[in-house]
């Protein structure tokens, strides 16, 4: 600034770096270890299929209200809460209820924690 330069100033979101690595660990790892480990009744099931289960089990739904402009008149819907829509802490409490549902519930072994997985994963 002293030398006339003009300078940008660039602010990126803290939470999103960690957030994207969250998700990493739970898709990558978490519901990973989940599909390859579990069986109810005998039977395995896909990561997406746990996903989706999981994600119905401790997100679940929210209803949106909406209003049509041609008509004013105003309607609600169930939508259902994505994972997309977490922040930092709400992805590590997402994380901490399936891996504790997981090790309970389902018998499923972890061997690494986030910090270990990330450092073995983080490139």
């Amino acid at each position: 600034l002293i030398a006339g330069r003009k300078q940008v100033l660039r602010l990126e979101d803290f939470e999103e770096t960690l957030t994207a690595k969250q998700r990493r660990y739970y898709h990558g790892f978490v519901l990973t270890e989940i599909a390859k480990q579990a069986t109810v009744d005998g039977k395995k099931y896909s990561m997406p299929v746990w996903k989706e289960y999981l994600r119905a089990t401790y997100l679940g739904d929210k209803v949106v209200t909406e209003v049509n402009p041609m008509t004013g008149v105003e309607t609600k819907r169930t939508v259902r809460v994505s994972t997309e829509d977490l922040k930092v802490k709400g992805y590590n409490l997402l994380i901490e209820q399936v891996t504790a549902f997981a090790v309970t519930a389902l018998n499923v072994i972890y061997d690494k924690n986030f910090d270990e997985w990330l450092v073995e994963n983080d490139h």
